[in-house]
């Protein structure tokens, strides 16, 4: 059984109030709930800090951590996406291979995970589940139903199949699309897993939209790149992507799985939970929080900087 403080959060930051049955909204009472590992230079997690050796700043104010705690072996929940694109189809095999064998070598009583691909269409490949072997066995046949927004499509030509609006790689949608649609509907740690060489071909939403829901939705971005098929690796939209919801980039394992692994394994297990009150609220939608630990051998990983959005405050539905 999981060790769990009243509010949880993974990677995130959420605007919560405090409360015995869990978190809720309330405009006038909000906290904001920020969690994240910290590490020391070997990658392990450092427990026994105390609230006065971290500082919270909100915007650059500083703000006083009114909520500290440590939440310990928690549970997660995974989104996985596959990319099947015309410059990945080549390595889709080796994809399906690397989720796998990383959900085995992660995956704890509690987890749940699903899958999703992408290309031209979005599809779930396997819907959230608590088995591994579901992963594999549904790997073996092609995706699923079409997942999240549609492509849209047109035809010239009466009577003939619709000719498709949207390029080959809707890459952007995909994270979107499992923002909105799964991710943001579950409480608890959560991470977005993405194999891909990072490109997006006619997404209708754009990175920043993508990076903005993972954050509403309480959730960062990890991704393993591979090498484009037309030879490109530079992918800085992905970057920042990456950057912007507090995650990592790994290259491709070539079957070494454990290091990305235990990077997750170490990054969502055990967490420092800190909690603020906004002062005043500025008619600023967007919040930039930056988290600092005062010892100088320490890493925050998952991490120095999220965003909250002030619409967020007054929404009863979370």
């Amino acid at each position: 059984m999981a060790a769990r403080k009243p509010i949880l959060a993974a990677f995130t930051l959420t605007a919560l109030s405090w409360a015995q049955n869990g978190p809720a909204f309330h405009a006038k009472t909000e906290l904001v709930i920020v969690s994240c590992a910290v590490v020391n230079a070997k990658g392990v997690f450092v427990d026994q800090l105390t609230r006065d050796q971290f500082e919270v700043y909100d915007n650059g104010v500083r703000r006083t951590i009114e909520h500290f705690g440590i939440d310990v072996d928690l549970p997660l929940t995974i989104g996985v996406v596959v990319d099947g694109s015309e410059s990945q189809k080549d390595q889709i095999d080796e994809h399906k291979q690397t989720a796998a064998a990383m959900l085995e070598k992660l995956f704890r009583p509690g987890d749940r995970v699903f899958v999703i691909s992408v290309d031209q269409d979005i599809r779930l490949w396997t819907d959230l589940t608590d088995d591994v072997g579901t992963i594999r066995r549904q790997f073996a046949g092609p995706p699923g139903d079409l997942f999240g927004e549609p492509c849209a499509g047109r035809s010239s030509i009466p009577r003939s199949s619709p000719i498709s609006e949207c390029g080959s790689s809707r890459l952007w949608d995909a994270i979107y699309d499992a923002a909105k649609t799964k991710l943001s509907a579950i409480h608890g740690n959560k991470v977005l897993l993405v194999l891909t060489d990072g490109f997006d071909s006619g997404s209708s939403h754009s990175w920043r939209q993508a990076a903005e829901a993972l954050q509403q939705a309480d959730s960062s971005m990890y991704a393993v790149q591979y090498r484009s098929a037309f030879g490109r690796n530079y992918a800085p939209d992905l970057y920042r992507l990456i950057s912007d919801t507090g995650g990592t980039l790994f290259r491709p394992p070539e079957g070494a799985y454990e290091q990305i692994a235990s990077r997750i394994d170490a990054d969502f297990r055990r967490r420092y939970v800190l909690g603020f009150r906004p002062e005043k609220l500025t008619g600023r939608n967007r919040h930039e929080v930056v988290v600092d630990v005062l010892r100088p051998d320490l890493t925050i990983r998952a991490r120095t900087r999220k965003t909250y959005f002030e619409g967020t405050l007054e929404s009863p539905s979370r």
